[in-house]
């Protein structure tokens, strides 16, 4: 019974071990364009998304010179355009307006409605009877407190009252949108947040193995001595770990649109996969600690750290918007 159970729980383990081990295939398919982009994930050779968004820019040459002669075969000839119409109306014939007769209303006078004074209330005996303080029943004095203790209890109870006035706003308040921006722009905690995406994005290529394969850029357009820039910066990119696989090519005949093609391919587990999502939410969780650290103090204090001048504009533009 032992050897057996000894067996199972290494086979269990195996499994285990194969299914955080497998290597996971994705591919992605990409182009871009003037008129719009698409894109699909495939997973091994099974399509799991496609998607596809056009935004309209540009137009074709072909097109253009439609437009062209459709606009020149509407156009109107200046002789059409100043050629004057005549044509032949009958005059008419004025007509006189007469004003109809209003009739003249006479004021009268309004009427006056007198009003009569109210009877003043007469005191009665019974009402006089019922006024009459009650009588006092006789109970022992009672003992009045010493100045200096009732003193101490009403400052001690202001106190209290304040304190917990100030503790209820300071809870209460939030940040306002000029405050969150300060805070969220501070220049230690940008460098901090820069520092953790860079390492995140290092982690992501290393532990998904990315690729590009086929991946071009036509249709680039400029003057000549730039676009021979171009080339010769080309060829030395393709020294670069992946942009080697990346060709940009310069439109020389000015023949071609604007146009990005090309693949991706990554390779993952599920063992990975785990250690990026831990990463990720170490790296938040360090970035949120220190954020909540600010607002704290400057809900306290209400100092806010001080900005330079181009943090101070995009403050400014995050607020107005």
């Amino acid at each position: 019974m032992g050897g057996f159970l000894f067996w199972l729980v290494l086979v269990v383990c195996v499994l285990v071990l194969v299914a955080l081990l497998f290597p996971f295939r994705f591919r992605v398919e990409f182009e871009a364009g003037e008129r719009g982009c698409k894109a699909r994930l495939f997973f091994f050779k099974k399509k799991l998304w496609s998607g596809e968004k056009k935004w309209g820019r540009g137009k074709s040459r072909a097109s253009a010179h439609e437009d062209d002669e459709d606009s020149s075969d509407n156009d109107v000839t200046d002789d059409d355009a100043f050629m004057p119409e005549f044509v032949a109306t009958a005059p008419k014939k004025p007509v006189e307006s007469k004003s109809a007769p209003v009739a003249e209303k006479k004021a009268t006078p309004a009427k006056v409605e007198k009003v009569d004074p109210a009877p003043t209330p007469v005191a009665t005996p019974a009402s006089i009877v019922e006024s009459k303080p009650a009588p006092v029943s006789p109970e022992t004095p009672s003992v009045k407190e010493p100045a200096s203790t009732a003193s101490t209890a009403s400052t001690a109870s202001t106190s209290s009252a304040t304190d917990s006035t100030t503790d209820s706003a300071t809870e209460k308040r939030k940040l306002t949108d000029a405050e969150f921006w300060t805070i969220l722009l501070t220049p230690d905690l940008d460098s901090r947040a820069f520092r953790y995406v860079k390492s995140l994005l290092a982690i992501i290529v290393r532990l998904f193995n990315i690729k590009f394969e086929n991946c071009f850029v036509e249709g680039i357009r400029s003057d000549y001595t730039s676009m021979g820039y171009g080339v010769a910066l080309n060829a030395v990119l393709k020294g670069f770990p992946y942009l080697e696989s990346w060709d940009f090519r310069m439109d020389w005949c000015r023949d071609k649109d604007l146009h990005a093609e090309g693949t991706i391919h990554a390779r993952t587990n599920l063992c990975r996969g785990a250690f990026l999502l831990l990463a990720a939410l170490f790296y938040a969780g360090i970035l949120f600690l220190s954020f909540w650290r600010r607002r704290t103090r400057v809900l306290k204090t209400g100092e806010l750290p001080e900005l330079g001048f181009v943090r101070k504009k995009i403050v400014g533009w995050m607020v107005e918007e």
